[in-house]
C-alpha cells in the first residue's frame, strides 16, 4: 500500500508542475543589470519563427515580409537564414531589417562550414544591427527577374529581448 501511495504523490507532482510550466507560473524573470538579462524597462522573450521557403517565387523588385514585433522593437535577436548562392557564395537575395517603411539590407555574414558555395549558402545575423530601431524583417528579390526558391530554403528568426516602442513610434506611415 506505501508504494501505492508514493506513485500517487509522485504523479501528482508531475502534474503540478506540468500544469505550472504550462501556465507560465515558474518562467524565470530577468535580473536586472547582468549581462545577458533584461535591462530596464526590457522583457526577455524567446520566440522563434522557422519559415520554410522552398517552392516559394519572389516577383523581381519585391519581398516577402517575414516577421513585425509593432509596437516592440527587437533588442536581441538573431536571424539565420539558408539562401541559394553564386560559386563565390553571394546570394541574389537579401535581407531587410528595420523599422516599416525604413527597412535595409542586414550585413549577413556567411556560415562557410554549412554553405555550398554555387548552390545552397547559410547565412547569419544577430539584430539588431547597430543603434537601428527593428521591428520588421523582410527577404527581398532586388533583382529584375523572379526567383524561385529551391528546396530546404529557410529563414530563422529568433528574439530573446524586446522593449515597448515610444510613444509615437509606430510606423512611420500609418493614417490616423
Amino acid at each position: 500500500m506505501n508504494s501505492q501511495k508514493l506513485i500517487v504523490v509522485i504523479l501528482a507532482g508531475l502534474m503540478i508542475t506540468t500544469a505550472a510550466l504550462a501556465s507560465g507560473i515558474t518562467t524565470p524573470t530577468a535580473v536586472r543589470g547582468q549581462p545577458g538579462n533584461a535591462t530596464k524597462g526590457n522583457s526577455v522573450v524567446r520566440d522563434s519563427s522557422t519559415i520554410l521557403l522552398d517552392g516559394k517565387t519572389i516577383p523581381a523588385k519585391d519581398f516577402i515580409h517575414l516577421y513585425d514585433s509593432t509596437p516592440y522593437k527587437i533588442m536581441n535577436g538573431h536571424i539565420a537564414s539558408k539562401l541559394p548562392c553564386d560559386a563565390n557564395s553571394a546570394s541574389p537575395l537579401k535581407i531587410l531589417v528595420g523599422q516599416a517603411p525604413n527597412v535595409k539590407p542586414a550585413s549577413l555574414e556567411l556560415v562557410k562550414e554549412l554553405s555550398k558555395p554555387g548552390s545552397m549558402c547559410i547565412y547569419h545575423i544577430d539584430i539588431p544591427q547597430g543603434n537601428d530601431v527593428t521591428t520588421d524583417i523582410a527577404i527581398q528579390n532586388p533583382t529584375g527577374s523572379p526567383i524561385k526558391l529551391p528546396d530546404t530554403s529557410t529563414v530563422v528568426i529568433g528574439v530573446n529581448e524586446i522593449t515597448p516602442l515610444p510613444t509615437g513610434g509606430q510606423m512611420g506611415n500609418m493614417t490616423k
